[in-house]
């Protein structure tokens, strides 16, 4: 679980952290958010597994252990096309301010995802009579590739980890039983697409909502919160079917991934006819995939949208001219 010398931090009770005004008479509290053990949904985990049936013979105390992912493809070369898709986890039952430290080792290597080798390509070829395969066929093959992947991770042993939990006698001595969640998963908005089984772009682009592009501009209003709220993404039995049904007009009616039929019932919600790896095997749990994508800051805006925006801005200052040298002076 956690190391030996990190243990001490490992938090295995949640709590409610809240802060007050000091010399202010009858202060009201307030909650203050800022670790994964101390939110809402934590606690509300923490008091499902209480309640849950105890395991045949087993009274030991339940500990719930919160799982981060994370995951982005690097390349590893400014020459050439060497890269690693490596995916880590972390234990949201430790700080952040531990987390982010290097020297405390607490940053796991999960696995190393695989992409589509070249040799498919030449390999569907030959099979299509010399005709290449489309870019729908390809990327969806790189969907069904990636999920099969997570499958693999989300194993039988997993599962039943998951559901009943497993006994780890812990660095005090004292036996537990850990029941483990899957919080958050951290990444950008391109693996986001293939994490969460949506088009890129598509005419509802998030993958937590069901904003369509047209409203966009409402980014932080009031009607945006709400709608956030109201068209909310569920992996429910409604989304399971439609993918279902999209697979058979696919592989039984032998229509193309991109055929009018499909994009028929899939188009309008910006879905693809994947079966995510997450609803797949955590559905039965009442998991819903689309709650666990968190903001990636630096990838999504420091490294995104602001990025563009100030190179942007400094093309326009290069059409002025003496700007620059003041910008460089400041």
């Amino acid at each position: 679980m956690a190391n030996t010398q990190n243990f001490p931090h490992f938090h295995l009770e949640p709590y409610e952290l809240r802060w007050r005004r000091r010399n202010i008479p009858n202060p009201e509290y307030i909650k203050v958010h800022g670790e994964l053990y101390t939110s809402p949904a934590f606690l509300e985990a923490h008091e499902e597994i209480q309640v849950l049936a105890a395991e045949p013979g087993c009274s030991l105390p339940r500990v719930l252990v919160g799982l981060m992912f994370g995951s982005d493809s690097t390349h590893l070369t400014s020459f050439g096309n060497a890269s690693l898709w490596p995916c880590y986890m972390y234990f949201g039952n430790e700080s952040k301010y531990c987390r982010c430290k290097p020297n405390c080792n607490l940053c796991n290597h999960m696995a190393y995802f695989q992409k589509m080798p070249s040799e498919f390509n030449d390999f569907t070829a030959l099979h299509c009579g010399g005709k290449g395969p489309s870019k729908a066929f390809m990327t969806h093959c790189q969907r069904e590739f990636f999920h099969a992947q997570w499958k693999e991770l989300l194993d039988d042993d997993f599962l039943k980890a998951y559901e009943h939990g497993v006994v780890i006698e812990c660095c005090d001595g004292v036996k537990r039983r850990f029941y483990f969640r899957i919080f958050a998963y951290s990444a950008d908005y391109p693996e986001k697409v293939l994490l969460s089984s949506i088009r890129n772009m598509g005419i509802c682009p998030c993958p937590q909502c069901l904003i369509p592009k047209g409203r966009a501009h409402l980014l932080g209003t009031t009607d945006d919160r709400n709608q956030r709220r109201d068209l909310a993404r569920v992996g429910d039995q409604h989304y399971r079917a439609k993918i279902t049904d999209a697979r058979k007009i696919i592989y039984q009616n032998n229509r193309t991934v991109d055929s009018v039929m499909v994009q028929r019932l899939l188009k309008p919600e910006s879905l693809v006819p994947t079966q995510n790896a997450f609803s797949d095997k955590l559905s039965r749990f009442g998991f819903n995939l689309f709650s666990m994508f968190l903001v990636d800051f630096m990838h999504e805006f420091e490294l995104g949208v602001w990025k563009k925006v100030f190179i942007h801005l400094l093309r326009i200052l290069e059409c002025i001219h003496g700007s620059t040298d003041l910008l460089n002076q400041r």
